[in-house]
């Protein structure tokens, strides 16, 4: 198979690639050999990122492995955090006013009312004809309901008025003003009760709306945002720790086989007895504090790999989440009863109109 891709060449991308890895390398090799040597910390620093270029490139294969168990430990916390944040992208709907009730409809059932019940009727009497030119009819509230509910409790209440005003028109052409017009009556019952429900129900949903935003979104939303940036933080810190110590290990491994080279080399040669001890002393110094520089990076490498597991643990606990959902659910549940208790008592008063049309 060919490397070429519509004049695209990989391997120059990635010879290209390793070039530059080479040259970061030498690079870093030269600010290694110039730094102070009384600044043993940042010549660390530079040597592991040197490390870390030669475990990308392949060069050095004795890389520390965290366990099997840290590993899934990772893609859990990493999952855990994706559906979170999903679920929170979803739940921040009910920050939007109006979200069952979307704005891109042409006209609601209500906006439909208020244009069309006076041609419809024609019993729509002078104070109400006043009243519609108010300016109340352009504001928010009348053209974008905040919630379906809102938007029935409106409309009904609209039909209510007009039949009301067709009753008060029926009386005054009565030649018998006490005698009432009982379906009239009954459909302005009708549309009170129905109003009335709406208007409850939309007044839960909004209490509903606001439990979700202030509690659940703003719980969980901490949640994401600082529990899992302190897990990515603790994890990094795992990496830079393990990084180091490699690093430190091999360079010890390096200075050993540099070692031997050179006592074999001067095993050859003929050279004073004083001036070997004095060199052998100096290396035996210089092995020994390398050699406690590595077992503390070690217990570093230890002790953050140790605090990460317990937050990440932590994170990943079922607990937290459930309580999450279960406050979520609570929020619903008192809404959705509510609901049941506003719709029951306009079953009931409806009810009692067909009693009394019987």
């Amino acid at each position: 198979m060919s490397n070429y891709f519509g004049g695209f060449s990989l391997n120059k991308l990635t010879n290209s690639i390793t070039n530059v890895a080479h040259k970061t390398q030498d690079t870093l090799s030269t600010a290694i050999a110039n730094i102070q040597l009384d600044d043993p910390q940042a010549k660390l620093s530079l040597k592991a990122r040197k490390h870390y270029l030669q475990e990308t490139l392949g060069t050095i294969e004795d890389i520390s492995k965290l366990p099997p168990q840290y590993q899934f430990l990772e893609k859990k916390c990493d999952s855990l955090e994706k559906v979170c944040r999903r679920m929170l992208v979803v739940t921040k709907t009910y920050e939007v006013e109006g979200y069952d009730y979307p704005p891109n409809l042409s006209e609601s059932l209500s906006d439909w009312w208020s244009s069309n019940k006076e041609g419809l009727f024609g019993f729509v009497s002078s104070s109400k004809k006043e009243k519609k030119l108010e300016p109340a009819e352009d504001s928010k509230e009348a053209l974008m309901p905040r919630s379906f509910a809102q938007a029935i409790s409106k409309a009904a209440k609209d039909s209510g008025e007009v039949m009301t005003a067709l009753k008060t028109e029926e009386q005054k052409a009565s030649a018998e003003e006490d005698e009432e017009d009982e379906d009239i009556t009954s459909l302005i019952k009708m549309f009170e009760a129905w109003s009335a429900c709406q208007h409850n129900m939309d007044q839960s949903k909004a209490e509903m709306d606001a439990l979700m935003v202030k509690e659940f979104n703003h719980k969980l939303t901490a949640f994401v945002e600082e529990k899992f940036k302190n897990a990515r933080t603790l994890r990094k810190k795992v990496e830079d720790s393990r990084l180091k110590f490699d690093t430190m290990r091999y360079e010890l491994k390096m200075a050993e086989e540099q070692g031997k080279t050179e006592e074999a080399a001067q095993q050859t040669e003929s050279q004073k007895p004083q001036e070997d001890e004095a060199e052998a002393s100096k290396d035996s110094d210089s092995s020994d504090e390398a050699q406690k520089l590595l077992e503390k990076l070690e217990d570093e490498f230890v002790s953050n790999t140790t605090e990460a597991v317990e937050t990440m643990g932590e994170i990943t606990d079922s607990a937290e989440i459930i309580n999450l959902v279960k406050l979520f659910h609570n929020f619903q549940l008192i809404y959705y009863k509510q609901c049941v208790q506003n719709l029951e008592t306009s079953i009931n008063s409806l009810n009692e109109l067909e009693g009394d049309e019987a």
